[in-house]
């Protein structure tokens, strides 16, 4: 299991979509004048969500030639400190956590946007960067457009990770209109607890991402748990609602790719990359299997939503 959420939204389902594929795909992308070369990505192949990211960083540049270093090759290592020398690197977009380690660790000389990353306690260590965070209020808002009138919103949150506080998430679900109870859960083998806290309490679970609390061997019992519970859960991932979740709302991952190579692309400019941001698009999904088996009738049509069977 990956150190970010990024990689689980695509741990059961990925495509294994090669970097070469990839680059042959964006030859006639051209909508950003910038030169490609001057530009390094920095990413791992095999994540299904880091492959979007990537188209939508390649989609950003007017030519081929983007150089992207895949850290899961076995020269990896020696490729990226070799882009990392060369003079034409003037810019670094690493794609995940690992990548935004990997980088830092060698004290690149350019500066550098992360993507794909949870902003967490702190903001990640790079120039720029576009969280995975999906804000509160927009979660809220879909489910709203999702299942109208369920305003008991329960929030599992790790206090080690989260980026707000609890009064702070209260304070933002009360002014979207909802009565939020929220369950702190440091450790995984207590997240059955948080669960059964808050049965009978809430319409719906908002699972925050933590790839701590939520992984291969966590999901699969908390699903079975929230059946029996009859507590919906909300995951962050497509894979979390594959595996059981009732709906999911998450990042368009292609679409933060692309905000972060326009990052890039001001810094390259000599500008201001901007604020670091949240996703400036999401999606959002409902498995119907378990919507039925909890007897939800999710207003589909409300929003563009992705259907998983």
């Amino acid at each position: 299991m990956s150190a970010d959420a990024a990689r689980m939204s695509a741990c059961a389902t990925c495509k294994k979509c090669g970097i070469a594929l990839l680059l042959a795909s964006w030859l006639f992308a051209a909508t950003l004048p910038s030169d490609p070369a001057a530009v390094l990505v920095v990413s791992e192949s095999g994540v299904e969500a880091y492959a979007e990211a990537l188209d939508g960083i390649g989609s950003a540049f007017a030519a081929p030639g983007l150089r992207v270093v895949d850290l899961q090759a076995a020269t990896g290592a020696r490729d990226l400190a070799l882009a990392l020398e060369s003079k034409e690197t003037r810019a670094v977009i690493t794609v995940g956590s690992r990548a935004l380690d990997d980088v830092r660790a060698r004290h690149a000389a350019v500066p550098v946007v992360a993507a794909m990353v949870l902003h967490g306690a702190q903001a990640p260590k790079a120039d720029g960067h576009v969280d995975l965070d999906v804000p509160l209020a927009a979660q809220l808002g879909a489910m709203r457009a999702l299942w109208p009138g369920r305003t008991r919103a329960g929030i599992i949150r790790n206090p080690a990770l989260s980026r707000y506080s609890a009064d702070a998430l209260e304070a933002r679900a009360r002014k979207e209109g909802f009565l939020p109870v929220i369950v702190d859960c440091d450790k995984p083998a207590n997240l059955l607890k948080a669960l059964a806290a808050l049965k009978g309490k809430v319409d719906f679970v908002i699972c925050c991402p933590d790839p701590d609390l939520y992984n291969s061997v966590t999901i699969k019992p908390l699903v079975l748990a929230s059946l029996e519970s009859r507590l919906p859960l909300v995951g962050f991932s497509p894979a979390f609602v594959r595996a059981g979740a009732a709906a999911g709302i998450y990042p368009d991952y292609r679409d933060s790719g692309r905000q972060a190579a326009e990052m890039a692309e001001r810094l390259l400019r000599g500008e201001d990359c901007g604020p670091d941001t949240g996703p400036r698009r999401i999606q959002v999904a409902v498995n119907q299997r378990v919507a039925r088996l909890l007897g939800i009738d999710f207003r589909t049509g409300a929003l563009p939503v992705e259907v998983f069977r």
